[in-house]
């Protein structure tokens, strides 16, 4: 009994925050060197038109990367973020289409994503099935729900100024000189990080990731807990999905595609662990920045699309790989 006493007081231990901090020292570096590096090849990287295209570009990033954050440090982790951005598009890109009223037409696309995001929240935590089976099984039927609502066909949202309160001004409009969907990251980035620091959910997400089992023992409602995890997901995706339709005009049934991927490399090099009880929003929202530095670089300097996805999948590769390590070093 003494030791789930000891474990429920100390979930965390000394050596996880040192490793982090470690990696937030790393993240720190390697930002600085791309940002000279880059000046330095091109004169352009440095204007503030720039900087406001390259934060603008990784604000969607951003705000899924945030809630990846939460499901990778509870241990599990969210393939259906893109389809969810997509067919909450389409759906709030159809309701504007149609002339509905634009309050009504987020509310919808937000109710989509909470829906989708308690579904794989029971499957994983009442079925029991594994959270990448659960949400690659959420990814496709999405995705496939989103193309057939919409008979692969784009709902154009015509009509809507960057300005409010219309709706492109919520992926298109300037607030005191900064992109709305810059701000709107910041703010879902310091929820998060409040929801994981201050409060009691957030260390029951992180006792869960750390070892449910224990957590059961020192009274955590696991499966509730769990629920909630991929509901929040499941929103901040639609909320991705609803700037996303704002930005292109429109909703698209294919939009979304590889933001899983890029938010769980962002968190996994921000230092979060895949198995779980770690894991920062800050140090995260410094992986999208190192990443999107690196993107912009590579657009500058003329280089292939297809040359970024070799990076990021290295970089993901490597990022996993210094995982593992950091976990056998633990062990």
């Amino acid at each position: 009994m003494a030791t789930h006493m000891q474990a429920c007081a100390s979930p965390k231990n000394t050596s996880k925050r040192s490793a982090i901090s470690l990696e937030r020292i790393g993240l720190l570096i390697s930002l600085v060197v791309l940002i000279v590096i880059f000046a330095m090849i091109s004169p352009y990287f440095l204007t503030l038109d720039n900087f406001s295209n390259m934060l603008l570009s990784l604000s969607l990033i951003g705000i899924v990367s945030a809630g990846m954050t939460i499901a990778i440090a509870s241990g599990g982790m969210d393939m259906s973020v893109g389809s969810n951005m997509a067919l909450t598009g389409v759906i709030v890109g159809s309701m504007l289409h149609s002339g509905m009223p634009q309050g009504l037409a987020i509310a919808a696309g937000l109710l989509i994503g909470l829906l989708i995001g308690v579904c794989n929240g029971i499957s994983i935590a009442k079925v029991k099935i594994n959270p990448l089976i659960t949400t690659l099984a959420t990814m496709i039927i999405v995705r496939g729900i989103a193309f057939l609502y919409s008979n692969g066909l784009s709902f154009g949202i015509y009509g809507t100024k960057p300005t409010f309160p219309d709706f492109g001004f919520w992926g298109r409009g300037i607030l005191f000189g900064i992109p709305v969907p810059v701000i709107l990251m910041v703010l879902v980035v310091a929820v998060v990080y409040v929801v994981l620091t201050k409060t009691a959910f957030g260390r029951d997400v992180y006792a869960i990731g750390g070892n449910a089992e224990a957590a059961r023992v020192c009274g955590i409602n696991v499966e509730r807990n769990t629920i909630w995890v991929y509901l929040i997901m499941g929103v901040l995706s639609a909320f991705a999905g609803i700037i996303l339709a704002s930005r292109l005009t429109a909703g698209v049934p294919s939009a979304g595609t590889g933001y899983e991927l890029n938010a769980i490399s962002c968190v996994v090099l921000g230092g979060a662990s895949l198995t779980g009880g770690q894991g920062k929003v800050e140090d995260t929202l410094l992986a999208v920045l190192v990443l999107g530095v690196l993107g912009n670089g590579f657009v500058l300097l003329g280089l292939s699309s297809f040359l970024q996805d070799v990076a990021r999948g290295l970089i993901l590769l490597l990022s996993v790989g210094i995982d593992q390590m950091r976990q056998r070093r633990a062990a």
